[in-house]
């Protein structure tokens, strides 16, 4: 709900510590000029927006308000963070109405440094030459309004105009300052040129007069709009994530980093850290990756590893005991898939998240991936690139992640896969003709950075075309280069729609370095590459590298772009069918184990209006056995609302049912069907 304040109470509660900032905030940093056109508005009675305010329910790290001169010395100096329990925050919330700025940090801080004088702020009035309308000039100056008054709002005073400073005002405000104090001690330090004894007479009255309509503006209550948010840590992510357009697009790990700095855990140090040692890293360094990693290590693999979880369960123990060890297996993970040409680099890698499954093999190995056995690595082959191929990690569910996670272990340790439907979830290739594979042309997809990755993973590595040294896994001017020149398709083939369909397609791309790109412009292909074959006399070796057939090298064939990518097309799709589609068998018979239970019968149940309900399913019939009748799973599922419910309704029993696993983990009794 909006509630308001004056700027007189923010600036007082700031100084009194009960307003702070999350740690993760951003600095201070409106130019002086914007801090002028703040308090020009205010005057001028033109919403300058409202102010949210969160009251924490969690632990987190704050820090001050920046009171840090804009110039000389003190400018650089470090901001005090204080970190507060949960019952400490509880507290503060409680007895001292604590609160944090959630938004509106710039203009808060804005005004509390012209109140306190570390930013000059004067408000300068007008001479009477200086109004236009003679009709103002008919008014006492009482009757004036501030904004037909104001002449600017300045970071000096004017010699030639009452000013007053806005930090003086607040003074005599928290004070109550009396006349001859205020003359005193300020105004009479104030030159004004011109001035005899009746025009100081004049001006002291006309400063005095300004000065209480200030005080009556910066005192109203109904000037400054807030909200205040009673935030537990799942929300309070989420308004960042959502609603800092403003400022920097924070990630839910900003507000766990303030969280467990709490915790005497510094989250970004520590990543600074890592990058510091690991500067081929330190690019594509993706921290959320470590984190959910670490979450399903503390879950075990039987907790969520989403937002939620993390910002609510995990604490400093965990990441002091966990992160070291974490940054090291996912180092140690990205350098197995460049080493065994998996990835091309960590930019066009198809599913980053693949990595967390990838990291809980090798810790659960306990040993570095060089040490895989013929299993393991047969596997891990077969898992990586069927998932790429059957895109499912497209949405990078929290459960694709854990089941994989799940069974990457049973493998590490040497057990078999007990559910069948897991191998027939990862035979279900998005590729099963050649020409399927035009059907992906932008980077965004997973599947056509799958495709260029493939051709890396078939020939042990791409090279440079000018030298045939091998790709760098940092080299982050990778382009994916038409082999068959954009620009070159276009006019040459400009009345052939194939060929202006496919001209995109990841069958005439593959990666090589920018510069080589600028310089192949749009020219035929036998006349680029013979340019630099002149450089690179092994040019040649280097195309076999990348799947490309050499008669691309002939002149003759520039006029034949659709049966160039045709080969190449076919070389590709017989790689996938080699390499998954033809041994799907021999992966289940080394990885899956039928129940011991498959032919008899196994316990199930379901939940309905909150009641529930326990069945068993024959798995030679297919049929549920409830209250010692027989159905269909759809007939059970009905017979049960029935009863509940009074109604027949009809369901699909294969989603209604459930069983646990000998992981005891809840599935749907489709899953066995399947």
């Amino acid at each position: 709900m909006e509630q308001s304040e004056s700027i007189r109470e923010l600036t007082q509660s700031i100084e009194k510590g009960t307003i702070s900032l999350p740690e993760f905030q951003r600095d201070f940093v409106w130019d002086i000029t914007k801090t002028y056109d703040l308090f020009d508005s205010i005057i001028r009675g033109i919403f300058i927006g409202a102010i949210i305010y969160g009251k924490p329910s969690f632990e987190i790290a704050v820090r001050e308000v920046d009171d840090r001169p804009r110039k000389g010395q003190g400018k650089n100096r470090k901001l005090k963070i204080d970190k507060f329990t949960r019952e400490q925050i509880a507290n503060k919330v409680k007895v001292d109405n604590y609160r944090i700025v959630l938004d509106g940090q710039q203009r808060a801080t804005s005004m509390f440094r012209a109140f306190t004088g570390i930013d000059e702020v004067w408000f300068v009035a007008k001479n009477e030459s200086d109004y236009e309308y003679s009709e103002v000039l008919d008014k006492s100056l009482s009757e004036q309004s501030l904004e037909e008054i104001l002449y600017e709002i300045s970071g000096n005073q004017d010699n030639e105009r009452i000013s007053v400073k806005l930090s003086d005002v607040y003074s005599m405000m928290q004070e109550n300052w009396r006349e001859s104090k205020i003359e005193k001690e300020i105004f009479k330090l104030q030159k004004y040129n011109g001035d005899d004894d009746e025009g100081y007479n004049d001006n002291f009255e006309k400063y005095l007069t300004i000065c209480d309509k200030l005080q009556d503006i910066f005192k109203e209550s109904k000037l400054l709009n807030y909200y205040l948010l009673d935030m537990d840590v799942d929300k309070f992510a989420l308004f960042f994530e959502r609603s800092n357009s403003k400022g920097i697009n924070l990630k839910f790990t900003d507000i766990l980093a303030a969280k467990l700095y709490a915790g005497d855990f510094n989250l970004r140090s520590k990543i600074d850290e890592f990058k510091e040692s690991n500067p081929n890293f330190a690019n594509h360094f993706n921290q959320e990756i470590v984190v959910r990693t670490l979450a399903y290590i503390i879950g075990d693999g039987r907790e969520k590893i989403d937002k939620s979880y993390i910002l609510k369960k995990l604490n400093h123990e965990h990441f002091t005991e966990y992160w070291d060890k974490i940054c090291t297996w996912y180092k140690e993970t990205l350098n197995f898939l460049f080493d065994n040409h998996y990835i091309v680099s960590q930019s066009w890698m198809p599913y980053e998240n693949m990595i967390i499954p990838l990291i809980i093999f090798r810790w659960e190995l306990g040993r570095d991936f060089s040490q895989m056995n013929e299993k393991h690595s047969e596997f891990i082959q077969y898992w990586y690139w069927s998932s790429i191929f059957s895109q499912r990690y497209t949405g990078s569910s929290n459960e694709m992640i854990i089941k994989d996670a799940n069974y990457l272990r049973k493998v590490a340790k040497g057990e078999r896969i007990l559910e069948k439907a897991y191998f027939n979830r990862l035979a279900r290739l998005q590729i099963n003709t050649k020409d399927d594979f035009y059907d992906y042309n932008r980077k965004a997809s997973a599947l056509y950075k799958g495709i260029l990755n493939l051709v890396n993973f078939q020939s042990k590595g791409l090279v440079s075309w000018e030298n045939n040294n091998k790709l760098n896994f940092n080299d982050n001017r990778l382009e994916d280069h038409h082999i068959f020149p954009k620009n070159y398709i276009k006019k040459k083939f400009k009345d052939d729609l194939e060929a202006q369909d496919k001209m995109s397609s990841a069958i005439n791309r593959t990666l090589i370095p920018k510069i080589s790109n600028i310089l192949i412009s749009d020219k035929a292909p036998s006349k680029y590459l013979k340019e630099i074959e002149l450089k690179n006399s092994s040019l040649r070796e280097s195309l076999k590298k990348h799947l490309i057939p050499l008669d691309i090298m002939e002149v003759d064939m520039d006029e034949y772009f659709l049966v160039i990518l045709d080969e190449r097309a076919t070389r590709l799709f017989d790689i996938l069918q080699k390499m998954l589609v033809d041994k799907q068998t021999h992966i289940l018979q080394n990885h899956y184990k039928e129940r011991e239970n498959q032919k008899g019968s196994i316990e199930i149940f379901a939940t309905y209006q909150n009641q529930e309900i326990q069945a068993r399913l024959d798995l030679e019939t297919e049929e549920v056995i409830y209250k010692n009748e027989h159905y269909s799973p759809s007939g059970a599922a009905s017979k049960v609302k029935e009863e509940i419910s009074g109604k027949a309704t009809s369901t699909s029993g294969w989603h209604f049912w459930k069983y646990k696993d000998e992981e005891d983990e809840v599935k749907l009794i489709k899953e066995l069907k399947e």
